[in-house]
């Protein structure tokens, strides 16, 4: 009768390449995304609403942000009040920190500049 054994280590050694080889595969696929991924910084100085009032031009971002699934954007409020961008809220002195995840569209108001509107496209 044949020894099973090299039978069964062969058995083995396939169900770990075929658990190991798609977990190597998973992981650089997500540090390759991670690597490639931006963080986009908007800074609200103090006296923004003053000036928007007032009809001043302020270009702190686009009408349309386009960015990828993993980017990030980054909102620091110090101003004396609270912005809107898009569906987010920021507290006067607070930051918003947001990465996206799924693709889609985002759209609402946006108190950052005179359009009052802003399109957050996330491919």
């Amino acid at each position: 009768m044949p020894d099973a054994a090299p039978a069964t280590r062969r058995g083995r050694w396939v169900l770990v390449a075929l658990i190991v080889v798609p977990a190597i595969a998973l992981i650089a696929v997500a540090a390759s995304s991670a690597l490639r991924s931006e963080t986009i910084v908007v800074d609200v100085p103090p006296g923004t609403a003053e000036r928007l009032a007032a009809g001043e031009t302020v270009e702190l971002l686009p009408r349309t942000l386009e960015v990828s699934v993993g980017d990030r954007l980054e909102v620091h409020n110090r101003d004396v009040v609270a912005h809107q961008v898009g569906p987010y809220d920021v507290a006067a002195g607070q930051s918003l920190a947001q990465t996206f995840t799924t693709p889609g569209t985002l759209e609402g108001l946006c108190t950052l500049h005179e359009s009052g509107q802003v399109t957050i496209v996330v491919r």
